[in-house]
């Protein structure tokens, strides 16, 4: 048995897609820095956007992949990572290592699991909060889509309280939608408790109309931007918006540990 290599490595990253150029952007940054380390990568898309899943499938064991390394860029499990994707790979649901069949001729396929539960992700926003200041009067609120699945809401819970584990005080969560409770209930709940700053953690992969439109517009700064300052109960608060988790670099270090894991026999 040995580990995955650089050049050697057929490594496939499937994003979600969207009517919108985000997604697609965020998994080709990722794409990049992952060839620029030296594997060979492609990029396909659950929905939405080309290549389709089977396109790529197709391209990869034509040019003679025999064993392929299947990340999904999602931050949580759930329909389409545990069902709707391994299908499109023509494997059982589920993780792990298995035989694909569908694209002519016999390939094994690495499918591993969404990266959103690894420490790494503390790591990162423990680094966003150190950069903004997280001290005194601030609130953090680690917000994320909301899923009618239950993984997405206990990822989030999870996350949240390793931050505090990690000595971050005054976290809260907060959902768009499906999950309690909502992001302007957990919002309305800090301002009343008096903060002066609120740091906003999205867990989401990339920009879109959630992150720069709606979610901005309930908390009542500029749409697109990075935060602003509202005015609530005769008080000024300062609201700090950071960038969505998938376009942060450092989560290509979790994608390489992923890779690097499979053992290729």
């Amino acid at each position: 048995m040995r580990c995955a290599e650089p050049g050697k490595t057929f490594v496939l990253l499937i994003g979600h897609g969207s009517r919108l150029p985000h997604n697609k952007e965020m998994a080709d940054m990722h794409a990049r820095l992952l060839k620029n380390k030296g594997y060979r990568v492609y990029t396909a898309f659950n929905e939405m956007t080309d290549p389709s899943i089977e396109e790529t499938m197709y391209a990869m064991v034509g040019d003679g992949a025999e064993e392929i390394v299947v990340l999904p860029l999602f931050i949580a499990p759930g329909r389409h990572t545990d069902a709707d994707i391994p299908i499109k790979l023509g494997i059982p649901e589920g993780y792990g290592s298995r035989v694909s069949s569908r694209y002519g001729r016999d390939v094994i396929v690495h499918y591993k699991e969404p990266f959103g539960d690894d420490p790494g992700v503390t790591d990162i926003l423990l680094r966003r909060l150190k950069e903004t200041d997280c001290s005194g009067s601030t609130g953090v609120l680690v917000f994320a889509h909301g899923s009618p699945l239950r993984y997405n809401s206990e990822l989030v819970n999870r996350t949240s309280g390793r931050l505090r584990d990690s000595g971050v005080r005054n976290v809260f969560v907060g959902f768009n939608e499906y999950n309690e409770p909502s992001i302007e209930d957990s919002y309305a709940e800090m301002i009343g408790a008096g903060f002066d700053r609120i740091i906003m953690l999205p867990m989401f992969l990339a920009s879109g109309a959630h992150i720069s439109e709606e979610i901005p517009g309930k908390l009542g700064i500029p749409e697109g931007g990075r935060g602003g300052t509202v005015t609530k109960g005769g008080r000024n608060i300062t609201v700090l918006y950071t960038e969505p988790l998938g376009l942060c670099p450092e989560i290509n270090d979790i994608l390489v540990r992923k890779i690097e894991s499979s053992i290729l026999s």
